[in-house]
């Protein structure tokens, strides 16, 4: 069982975007998390914890940059001048020693250059973490999920009417003849978007929400919530659209179309950036597998009223479509690591804590 080790907390109001960056740059075994309305950071590395405490201190008064920061771990068998924690004033440099068998070096000094020895105890392949970005970041995916539930409670207190698209008994699917073609004929355009509102059970509402939780905070934060809405008001109609010309006398609602527009769109920003890893690559393609094991109807028989497999299909490729627009178009700056080139223009902009 690992063995988290507080290093230091600091209050819920204190940005740790800086620190959340550090940690990732340097794949360190460190974690940030809420506890008692306190954000702790806590180590798996018993020997990470003295220096990292003593940087971080420091870092909290002001007196160093965690950007201009660099990790070094000496070899097993090198000599220290003592055992336990020092700080080094000229060389800037904190280091910690457990015995003789592992020892972590934290480097303050500006210029220095980033490197591990043979037996790193930090070093290890990259590992999928979903970070935990601020609310006031997330406004368009926080309304989305509250939109589920709304939806879900206004189809239970029979108030849903206004937001379906009415099944076509039968005839032609010419827009002019069509239950769709009335609802625009009266004005009644929300029905493109709103059938994405209504829910059938709170486990559905749930699961959608869930996969805006994961997937569609981490969009809108690094990209913005003025492209994130785009995403949404175009892929909503887009599996809507496709679930009601693929079978018109089915009544139909939910999110998921939006959410597998997200999983398309995330799919293709890790093309474009592999090392952005905020949502997990293997989710999103169990996600596409699970859309092809629904496509074969094998769920349909364990889950009452069927899968909109055609939503999901419409919203899957709205999302690839302008995933691929946006990366083009040189979006996905966004979502690479940060660098000592770059922090600068893009510090600022939408990191997680």
């Amino acid at each position: 069982m690992s063995n988290w080790i507080t290093v230091c907390d600091f209050p819920l109001g204190k940005d740790l975007s800086p620190l959340a960056e550090f940690i990732r740059r340097h794949q360190l075994p460190l974690r940030i998390t809420e506890e008692n309305n306190t954000q702790v950071v806590a180590s798996l590395a018993p020997q990470l914890v003295d220096p990292m405490r003593q940087l971080l201190t420091r870092w909290q008064e002001g007196g160093v940059d965690l950007a201009e920061v660099t990790v070094h771990v000496h070899d097993p068998g090198a000599e220290y001048p003592q055992a336990g924690a020092a700080v080094d004033s000229q060389a800037g440099t904190e280091t910690v020693d457990d015995g003789g068998r592992q020892a972590a070096e934290v480097d303050t000094a500006p210029g220095t250059e980033e490197r591990t020895g043979a037996t790193d105890p930090v070093q290890r392949p990259p590992v999928s973490v979903i970070p935990q970005w601020p609310l006031q970041q997330t406004p368009v995916s926080l309304l989305l999920i509250a939109l589920c539930f709304i939806g879900w409670f206004m189809l239970r207190q029979g108030w849903g009417e206004p937001l379906l698209i009415f099944p076509q008994p039968s005839g032609d699917l010419e827009l002019p003849g069509s239950t769709l073609g009335l609802h625009l004929a009266q004005g009644e355009y929300w029905r493109l978007w709103s059938p994405a509102m209504v829910h059938f059970s709170i486990p559905h509402a749930l699961f959608n929400s869930l996969g805006i939780w994961i997937v569609g905070r981490s969009l809108e934060a690094r990209a913005g919530s003025l492209w994130f809405a785009l995403l949404v008001l175009v892929s909503a109609p887009a599996a809507n659209l496709a679930q009601y010309y693929s079978s018109p006398q089915s009544l139909f609602g939910g999110m998921s179309g939006v959410v597998y527009a997200l999983i398309g769109c995330a799919l293709v920003v890790q093309r474009f950036q592999p090392q952005w890893r905020d949502v997990p690559g293997a989710l999103l393609w169990l996600s596409v597998v699970w859309l092809l094991v629904c496509m074969l109807g094998v769920v349909d028989y364990f889950i009452p009223g069927g899968i909109a497999n055609a939503a999901h299909v419409g919203g899957f490729v709205a999302g690839l479509a302008l995933g691929l627009v946006f990366c083009l178009a040189g979006g996905s700056r966004y979502f690479a690591p940060p660098s000592k080139k770059n922090d600068d223009a893009t510090h600022h902009r939408r990191q997680p804590f």
